[in-house]
């Protein structure tokens, strides 16, 4: 799962935008998970399998799911961010101005959502 997310998160080029402490967090934890193979007998039969650690430190586990969501941001849902984080700045800038007496209806809209977080930051 670990290998999954990093894969998808380089592909869409969210690893990047981690700091170095997250980068480090992250490879620990894959060196921490990473499968060792280990030669058992089974049945009188020697066989490899593959025993993996898994990480159950609940902290641990809260600040990967963090970084999960970093990774798998996509740019749709960054812009989305961006136009719900404006349009709390609306609400709150312009709560009882009579010419925004429409704004909370399209602030409802999640196209206007979507067309304030791409709107140019100078505009």
């Amino acid at each position: 799962m670990l290998r999954d997310k990093l894969r998808k998160g380089r592909i869409r080029g969210n690893w990047r935008v981690l700091n170095s402490n997250e980068k480090a967090l992250y490879r620990v934890a894959l060196a921490y998970t990473k499968p060792i193979r280990r030669r058992v007998e089974i049945n009188g039969r020697r066989q490899e399998i593959e025993v993996g650690r898994t990480i159950v430190q609940s902290w641990l586990v809260q600040k990967l799911n963090e970084l999960f969501e970093k990774l798998l941001e996509t740019r749709g849902m960054k812009i989305f961010k961006r136009g719900f984080a404006k349009a709390v700045e609306l609400q709150q800038r312009c709560g009882t101005v009579i010419w925004a007496s429409s704004l909370p209806q399209w602030l409802k809209d999640p196209d206007f959502i979507f067309w304030l977080g791409a709107m140019r930051r100078g505009t």
